[in-house]
């Protein structure tokens, strides 16, 4: 584990790692992708996959810069750097396959909200990459526990593309529950701090199903100005209370529960 640890602290992987991170997560789009065709879901057909597409970037960035890469600052930029860079290229390439003339400046209406909607969520995931690489793990908890649903959706969409993997379909909707209680498991409950951390992070998770998908309607709806606030809000409201939260909570909350056990139990060994 160490000497794989020194391997990345090269400048150079740390920028190859921010790449693959950002190649991996949009691997289930190139296997759905036809030739010609953009890699990176489009806004104007798949919002949703864009959404998901970034929250996994975040989390999987995040989630390395701060165990290799100790949250240092530097280990963060590049890997943030390398992150950047194959969104954009990935936005180039989708831009291209949409808009054969955007060499010659014509670009559609569809295309101009897509940009948008793209420089939007490359600034707030950017942002909520530091934060949660740079922040203390009992309050960086609340920034993963809006991205764990990512993966949730990530690992349906391949289930889906995977002959025979349906029949798991339902099941890889709580491994976002269960990457969010492994995180919950490392804050601990030794203090009431980090319960309340607890508390509230379940609570996001529990919100977060409706968030993204109130959103990628939004995006899609091509609303514009403050009716988008209003959108969100309506379409958020009317579902939030529909999710099923009872069994995700139950996956966070017995991973959190033995993965604090366990490693209380380790630290003990280890002192004596």
């Amino acid at each position: 584990m160490g000497s794989m640890r020194r391997v990345w602290q090269n400048w150079w992987m740390q920028l190859v790692a921010g790449l693959l991170i950002t190649a991996i997560a949009v691997l289930p789009w190139l296997w759905i992708g036809q030739e010609d065709r953009s890699i990176l879901p489009h806004a104007s057909d798949d919002a949703q996959g864009l959404l998901v597409v970034f929250s996994v970037i975040t989390l999987w960035g995040s989630w390395f810069a701060r165990r290799v890469g100790y949250s240092r600052t530097g280990f963060a930029i590049v890997t943030a750097v390398g992150m950047v860079l194959g969104l954009l290229g990935l936005g180039f390439q989708g831009l291209q396959a949409f808009e054969p003339g955007l060499l010659d400046g014509e670009l559609s209406p569809a295309s101009i909200r897509h940009l948008w909607v793209f420089g939007g969520l490359l600034l707030v995931s950017q942002a909520w990459y530091f934060l949660a690489t740079k922040l203390r793990l009992p309050i960086a908890v609340l920034f993963y526990a809006t991205l764990t649903v990512g993966v949730s959706y990530w690992l349906q969409i391949i289930a889906s593309l995977v002959a025979g993997a349906q029949s798991y379909y339902v099941y890889l909707w709580y491994s976002g529950p269960l990457i969010l209680g492994l995180i919950l498991g490392f804050v601990g409950f030794s203090r009431v701090m980090n319960l309340l951390m607890w508390v509230f992070a379940l609570a996001i998770q529990w919100m977060m199903p409706a968030v993204v998908e109130s959103a990628a309607r939004v995006i899609g709806s091509k609303t514009t100005g403050w009716k988008t606030v209003g959108s969100f809000w309506e379409q958020f409201t009317g579902s939030v209370l529909e999710i099923p939260w009872q069994t995700p909570l139950l996956v966070s909350l017995a991973t959190a529960m033995l993965t604090s056990v366990i490693l209380l139990i380790v630290r003990k060994v280890r002192r004596r």
